[in-house]
């Protein structure tokens, strides 16, 4: 029977896998000290060769069970057996003579060779041994280390064959033939679109492309919206050497962009460097025509299901697919919810193949309740967006996601206190702890002085704003705050939400710098912008302020293009913020020194405040604001100042002693006491 596109495609793609699992196993023997490569460039040939170490032609035997156990334990540990510096590893030779079926072989010694000392020497036994190995079975060449080596070659892993599996079955499925596809690959930037309704296929091709698992080379992944790569990896510049660049996109991204957007980043990307495009999707529905009608190549599969799974069995656990395909059919599961995560999960080494489709169902079933309640969330919001209901405690994210709340992007939401009403008023006058005393607001601070005055000149701007009478672009509404830790820079920020009676959405360097990967702290800074714009007119407090440094010039430090990203990427949202009504940025820091220059100019961060440490009358204001109306009691509680007695006395004046003088204060269970 004829191989179909799909089957060749198939061959291809897991016999890619099994070469770099056969690499990967090498350099393993060569960490052990079985195998040692050498790179090589001529006109002819250019690439990695592997050789049997001299170390390995000393231990093995040619003897093929003992070699299999020499080279298990070897590859078990990791390194060599050691050796003693006085004890040689010996070797056997044979001799050309043989009499009467028994051959001789000669003992020799590592490192005794003919050129050495005559005294350092070591003497060469002659032994005689019958029915050993014979003269041919004493090459031990790199076939016959390579055969006991692949022994110990892991199955494939299930993630990866299950990508190549369907990256075949799209190809099989588009395409006529592969010389349509070698067609559609010639040009020099083909755009490519590659559908998958699957979750985690985007993330899990990205690495497998950067990985050179799929492809006859290693990709450098460029996005071309300059969102997250597509394998959620950041790779310094230095690394995309012997790399060729391939530019991506994620049909998740594409999904939420706008298509003018779109359309604008296709036009930056074919001008700046053509390169290969690849737009991975993995979302169920059709993306929009502006990339379904204008790529040169789209191929397209369906989800999981059970000729898949079969297959996947029997590629990584070698059970016959037929054998499977009557238990699925026994268990009557539906495939298309599983996730590549759960294939992950399920299909593990060693397990029968009952027991891997019993998780396999298990997963499946509740993969489809988690998209029956995200579809219900969905709707749901869609409801109240309608209505005009609920639009301002929701972000893009959570919209799009349909689980995320703020927090899950690294933000505090506060609302403010509001002052007590009237019949609490008139409940403090009748006697009752007043706690309007103790509401925290800037007009109740001590020791912020020009911080103080921003915020009271923001409140009435703010009212005149509210009102229609001043501009928000002739405001002040960004402050940077920097002074010794412990001096009230969070506090203020709550103070200021209380006094301007706006949320406080509070967020840290720390906290954006979370998840590592630049594409995500780049989602959770600018998700940050889009919480405060829609909870707008609010506060947004931004912590740990000089966490993001300084831009520094190529190469005096680690990750600078990292740094660079996170510096331009800020210095994009405060402009934003700046053209944006209701939202006021103030930062924090105890190193203003450490922030970059850019982030302080006009219209960004131009207002900066240093808050020092606080001098006694800032202490008596403290106290007092913290004591409320129980600061009177505890004045009056206070004793009497007294002079404080001396240990010693002092020294003498003139030759003469000083005169003492004791104070006129005298403890109360002494006063009225009479003394026997």
């Amino acid at each position: 029977m004829m191989d179909t596109l799909t089957d060749r495609m198939t061959r291809y793609l897991l016999k890619r896998l099994r070469r770099r699992a056969v690499l990967t196993l090498y350099e393993r023997a060569g960490d052990a000290g079985l195998l040692t490569s050498a790179f090589i460039e001529g006109e002819e040939r250019k690439g990695t060769i592997w050789k049997v170490t001299d170390q390995a032609w000393h231990l093995l035997t040619g003897n093929p069970d003992r070699d299999r156990a020499t080279v298990a334990r070897m590859m078990g540990v990791g390194r060599a057996p050691r050796q003693r510096a006085d004890e040689p590893i010996t070797f056997i030779v044979p001799d050309e003579d043989a009499v009467d079926g028994v051959v001789t072989f000669e003992c020799r010694t590592v490192g005794a060779s003919e050129d050495q000392p005559k005294g350092r020497r070591r003497k060469v036994q002659r032994v005689s041994t019958a029915g050993s190995r014979s003269a041919g079975t004493l090459d031990i060449d790199f076939p016959y280390v390579t055969a006991l080596l692949r022994e110990h070659l892991p199955p494939p892993n299930p993630v990866r064959a299950a990508v190549a599996l369907l990256v075949a079955r799209a190809v099989g499925a588009s395409l006529p033939d592969i010389q349509t596809l070698i067609e559609a690959l010639r040009p020099a930037a083909p755009f490519v679109l590659l559908k998958a309704p699957v979750p985690r296929f985007e993330l899990c091709l990205g690495m497998m492309l950067e990985d050179g698992l799929l492809l006859p080379f290693r990709a450098a992944l460029e996005d071309v919206l300059r969102d997250n790569p597509l394998s959620g990896r950041y790779r310094q510049q230095q690394s995309a050497v012997n790399r060729r660049k391939l530019k991506t996109l994620s049909g998740i991204a594409v999904e939420n962009t706008d298509d003018q957007d779109i359309r604008k980043q296709f036009r930056q990307a074919l001008l700046d460097d053509p390169a290969p495009i690849l737009l991975a999707d993995e979302t169920r529905s059709a993306l929009t025509p502006v990339v379904t009608e204008t790529a040169d190549l789209v191929l397209e599969c369906g989800g999981i299901d059970y000729e898949m799974l079969a297959e996947l069995l029997h590629v990584c656990c070698g059970t016959p697919p037929k054998q499977s395909l009557i238990a699925m059919d026994d268990m009557a599961f539906d495939p298309e919810s599983l996730t590549l995560d759960d294939v992950a999960l399920a299909v593990r080494p060693g397990r029968a193949v009952e027991q891997t489709l019993s998780v396999l169902a298990m997963l499946a079933e509740r993969s489809a309740a988690e998209e029956e309640e995200e579809r219900e969330g969905k709707d749901e919001r869609g409801r109240k967006q309608r209505s005009g209901k609920g639009r301002a405690s929701e972000t893009t994210s959570q919209r799009n996601a349909g689980k995320k709340k703020p927090q899950d992007v690294g933000i505090e939401v506060i609302e403010p206190v509001t002052p007590p009403d009237s019949d609490a008023a008139a409940a403090d006058a009748a006697g009752t702890p007043s706690q309007q005393d103790r509401l925290l607001s800037v007009e109740t601070l001590a020791g912020y002085g020009p911080a103080r005055d921003w915020a009271l000149n923001l409140k009435a701007d703010l009212l005149l704003w509210k009102q229609g009478k001043l501009r928000w672009d002739d405001m002040t509404t960004k402050l940077l705050l920097s002074g010794p830790p412990g001096t009230g820079k969070t506090i203020f920020a709550r103070a200021l939400c209380n006094t301007l009676e706006v949320p406080l959405l509070a967020t840290s360097v720390a906290r954006w710098l979370e998840p590592g990967y630049l594409g995500d702290v780049l989602t959770r800074m600018s998700a940050s912008f889009i919480v405060a714009t829609e909870r707008a007119p609010s506060i947004l407090f931004i912590d740990e302020l000089d966490n993001i440094g300084r831009r520094q010039g190529a190469g005096s430090r680690n990750y600078d293009d990292y740094w660079a990203s996170l510096i331009n990427r800020m210095l994009e949202l405060l402009d934003g913020a700046s053209k944006t009504e209701g939202i006021i940025v103030v930062g924090a820091t105890n190193l203003p020194e450490r922030i970059d220059p850019a982030l302080l100019r006009s219209g960004r961060l131009e207002t900066h405040v240093q808050i020092p440490m606080p001098n006694l009358e800032a202490l008596v204001g403290i106290l007092g604001h913290h004591l409320g109306s129980d600061l009177h009691a505890v004045l009056a509680s206070a004793p009497v100042a007294y002079a404080r007695r001396r240990l010693r006395p002092p020294p003498p004046i003139n030759g003469k002693p000083p005169v003492r003088h004791e104070p006129d204060y005298k403890p109360q269970a002494e006063k009225g006491r009479r003394h026997d």
